[in-house]
């Protein structure tokens, strides 16, 4: 992934340039990354409401599937697929990529996705991604990308109703572990507090979200737990889930969402590593607290993120990739100590 050009005062040409675009455009196909989680799918239901309630036109599209415990986000609108993606884009007037600008992160998009490169509007708060428009408004600052799409929606004034306020919500609180994570800022509590105040019940949410587990991915996170191993005196947690341990829970790949935080719960680890084995590749997530950027870990290995949560893909055998990880990862807190 490439490092683009960040401008991230609020108010800023980037910005300006969004909302002009959204302005004039009278249909639309909003994206956000496959593997989605509440920040993506939270901040594009609620541009897709609020977009509707104006009298616009929009559709809205995941390449790949949305986790379970995610779908109450779209009670109100129908997600299309990767093969509804040609007829939708040649449709509308403008596409608007949502929490990503990393191709990597558009499963089976990349290679058309670029015919379409003066259609798109990119609203993301990673700093790693491609250049895949030349209106974009990346704030590398904000919380999550529901942030954003909120302060779109005020400048554009268009309406605004508790279950758009939810979704957005559920952007915000999931990305920032309930405000508990060190992206949490003045910015995102004054958000959530109007946001709050149009009806929303952060507790049910938080029970709609995160208390309506599967039995099967209770087991699985035991299998999870069972296996994690430490490294560097218990600095770093490495946690990695096979083929079988799927099988033989009855668990689907989605249902690891949010797991890689538990190994965070230990006092000593400073970082965390979910290495989960798909069908043609392994995909890891990274998490950190204060001393390994991570981003710059993944990117290593072309992946990419923020300071504190990353992620990454590789072809090499599970086994070689944590090698490698694990070796990468004390190279880079030894940097860190330095």
């Amino acid at each position: 992934m490439s490092e683009v050009s960040l401008d991230n005062s609020r108010g800023d040409k980037a910005f300006d340039a969004v909302v002009q675009r959204l302005t004039v455009a009278g249909s639309m196909l909003l994206i956000t990354h496959a593997r989605p989680d509440g920040d993506g799918l939270g901040s594009m239901q609620a541009l897709a409401c609020a977009a509707r309630a104006a009298g616009k036109v929009s559709h809205t599209l995941v390449p790949g599937d949305v986790p379970e415990r995610l779908k109450l986000l779209f009670d109100r609108t129908q997600i299309a697929g990767l093969d509804d993606f040609a007829k939708l884009a040649d449709a509308c007037e403008l596409i608007v990529i949502i929490d990503t600008h990393a191709l990597a992160q558009l499963d089976g998009l990349a290679e058309t996705i670029g015919n379409y490169r003066e259609k798109i509007v990119i609203i993301d708060h990673h700093s790693t991604g491609d250049p895949l428009s030349d209106t974009a408004w990346i704030d590398t600052s904000a919380a999550a990308a529901g942030i954003m799409i909120g302060e779109v929606i005020d400048e554009l004034g268009w309406p605004m109703d508790a279950p758009i306020a939810e979704a957005l919500l559920a952007a915000a609180m999931t990305d920032t572990g309930w405000l508990r994570f060190a992206n949490t800022d003045g910015r995102c509590l004054r958000a959530v507090a109007r946001w709050t105040d149009l009806g929303v019940r952060l507790d049910m949410l938080y029970r709609k979200i995160y208390q309506s587990d599967r039995p099967e991915r209770m087991a699985l996170m035991a299998r999870l737990l069972g296996g994690m191993e430490f490294y560097f005196d218990s600095q770093l947690a490495v946690m990695s889930l096979r083929g079988i341990d799927f099988e033989q829970t009855g668990t689907l790949r989605s249902e690891t969402e949010n797991m890689v935080n538990e190994a965070l719960r230990i006092g000593t680890v400073e970082s965390a590593l979910l290495i989960v084995e798909a069908e043609d590749q392994i995909r890891v997530s990274l998490r950190s607290r204060d001393e390994v950027d991570v981003a710059k870990l993944a990117g290593q290995f072309g992946g990419g993120g923020h300071r504190r949560a990353a992620g990454m893909r590789s072809t090499l055998p599970i086994d070689e990739i944590k090698k490698q990880l694990v070796t990468a990862w004390g190279k880079a807190f030894d940097e860190s100590q330095n």
